[in-house]
Formats: structure tokens, sequence, C-alpha cells
């Protein structure tokens, strides 16, 4: 049986090298895509240690909303805010791109309804 486990652990191996010599390295994609942006900082000491287009400008998405919702639900927690509030859309707010609701200014919408139109 040891035999066995010899022979079958040799031919493992053996076939592990020979497949592993064939191996080839492949080159990383190029870095230069401008749709990405990121920055890398050492929190210790402040150190840049990697930027690609870290100072273009960059629209957050779904950060905004998650952010947006998370002290929506923190207000109503603390009685601060009420599903059925009614909000009124600013001309601001109204003139952001993009907007998938299409309200106007001085349109309302509550609270509820808002929270689920993200």
């Amino acid at each position: 049986m040891i035999a066995f486990l010899r022979r079958g652990l040799f031919a493992v191996l053996a076939l592990s090298l020979v497949l592993g010599a064939n191996v080839r390295p492949i080159e990383a994609q190029s870095q230069e895509n401008s749709r990405y942006a990121a920055i890398v900082i050492d929190a210790a000491t402040g150190e840049v240690l990697f930027a690609r287009n870290a100072d273009s400008r960059r629209y957050p998405a779904s950060l905004t909303k998650m952010m947006t919702l998370y002290l929506t639900f923190e207000a109503l927690s603390q009685g601060k805010a009420n599903v059925n509030d009614v909000l009124t859309v600013s001309p601001r707010a109204a003139s952001q791109p993009p907007s998938k609701l299409g309200l106007a200014a001085g349109q309302t919408i509550t609270l509820d309804d808002a929270m689920r139109a993200t």
C-alpha cells in the first residue's frame, strides 16, 4: 500500500513539473484607461502609494444613494423623520443630472416613495 502511495505521489509531482514548465507569464493590462480613477494612500504616513487620474472629477453614483439612505434610516430611527413626510424638490436638485424620477422643481414626493425610488 505504501509503495502504491509513493508511486502515485511521484506521478503527481512529475506531472506538476512537466505542466508547470510550460506556464508563461502574461503581461498586465495597460493602466492608462482614463475611465477609471484610483488612489492608494498609506494611512500611517499619508504617502501616496499609487495614483491614476486621482484628481479627475467622478460622480459617486450609488455611494451617494447608499449614504443618503443610511442618513435617512438614522433620522427615522431617531424620530427626526417620518416615512409620510413630504419632500419638495428644490431647483438645484431638479437640475442635477441624471434624474430617473423626472421631478421638476417644486414638485413633491413622500419620503417613503423617494426611498423606494432609489
